[in-house]
């Protein structure tokens, strides 16, 4: 197949959207598929990126950004021209509400939309912002939805508010999660993270991986670390234009490291290195930060916010957003019993074993084989 995928970010960029898409390509062109990802050339904070690239026998093409919305949205007009003339079997549209949605109404390639649930709550996004989503979601988003000719939801919780919200027939829409990839299910010890840090043999670790942006609700963690003073929190991702706040909430404590620009080998490390990992996010559609903890064995507590319980399951904790005594407890409790935290992290374990990409993707390619040959 030739396959366009469109996003509005994308490699060097990073974020779980960007995972995602780069995943999907690098395992369809493993496949044999012939993939080119169209997105902006934009990083998230402004820098200008190469024209086209060539990463990993994915061809990207990055367009001219004419307009940039808050802090995930871009309007680069050439798309549609740009898919016209590559002329694709399929176009997989990435992310809802914004401008390059338009495209299945401007060509005839079959089209198939992964929103990636961006119920976001009012105080997480720019009031303007806001006033766009409403207008979108009235004029254009259900018919943007129902002109593509498969919806995939990430979790069935967005599968229900998509059902709900645009009245989206159910046979539209198939769940296929995000993922992880399979060589992340070795296992990693974190020996020398934990030597680096010059720990006692049994103190403790608690672990936030995230983009530092005000969404995440890393704050939340910070507020309550002054009462685990003998335990280690380490807070590691880039900075999404939060750090700086956070750096000054956590001044006073001797127990918070902040570790930044992590790869992905000594991401992993991280984890296997830590005895609890906290995603406080205020909102998350997905949260695939939660099953690389997973991967690695870690005992999991995450907000009760977007897709996290369903990611999460029955393999972890979940606190109430913003009810710090709830996200204390809930650690305390983690922290104190070791039974608890071992079979929280080996349920997490087995959970993973069905969300690593090469499962997805097979999902994924028949998706577009059904779409294709669909009249």
């Amino acid at each position: 197949m030739k396959i366009a995928i469109v996003t509005n970010y994308f490699y060097p960029v990073e974020g779980g959207v960007e995972r995602h898409t780069y995943y999907i390509a690098k395992n369809l062109v493993e496949r044999g598929h012939k993939v080119t990802v169209i997105t902006s050339d934009k990083t998230r904070d402004s820098k200008t990126l190469k024209k086209y690239e060539v990463k990993d026998k994915i061809r990207i093409i990055r367009l001219p950004v004419l307009i940039k919305i808050g802090d995930f949205g871009v309007i680069f007009p050439r798309v549609i021209k740009e898919i016209k003339k590559i002329s694709p079997d399929i176009v997989h549209l990435h992310v809802f509400r914004h401008f390059h949605n338009l495209i299945p109404f401007f060509i005839k390639k079959p089209c198939i939309i992964t929103p990636h649930w961006p119920n976001y709550p009012k105080e997480v996004r720019k009031p303007y912002v806001d006033i766009l989503v409403s207008l979108f979601d009235r004029i254009l988003g259900k018919a943007v939805l129902k002109k593509c000719r498969k919806i995939i939801a990430i979790t069935d919780l967005e599968k229900e508010w998509l059902v709900g919200k645009f009245k989206i027939n159910q046979r539209n829409i198939e769940v296929i999660p995000n993922g992880i990839p399979k060589e992340y299910l070795k296992k990693r010890y974190g020996t020398k993270v934990r030597k680096k840090l010059n720990l006692r043999r049994n103190q403790k670790i608690v672990l936030c991986i995230s983009r530092l942006h005000k969404s995440k609700g890393i704050d939340q963690v910070i507020k309550i670390a002054t009462f685990f003073k003998d335990v280690v929190f380490l807070i590691a991702g880039r900075d999404g234009g939060e750090k700086k706040n956070l750096l000054k909430l956590a001044k006073p404590l001797k127990n918070i490291h902040f570790i930044e620009n992590v790869p992905d080998k000594d991401k992993l490390e991280l984890y296997a290195a830590s005895d609890v990992f906290i995603h406080p996010s205020h909102y998350e559609g997905f949260g695939i930060v939660v099953l690389e903890a997973f991967s690695q064995g870690v005992a999991v507590i995450t907000s009760d916010k977007g897709g996290l319980p369903w990611v999460v399951s029955d393999a972890g904790l979940i606190f109430k957003d913003k009810d710090l005594k709830d996200l204390k407890d809930k650690l305390s409790l983690l922290l104190k019993e070791d039974k608890l935290r071992k079979n929280l992290a080996k349920k997490g374990k087995n959970r993973v074993k069905d969300f690593t990409w090469e499962n997805i993707v097979n999902k994924i390619e028949k998706v577009y084989e059904k779409a294709i040959w669909k009249r």
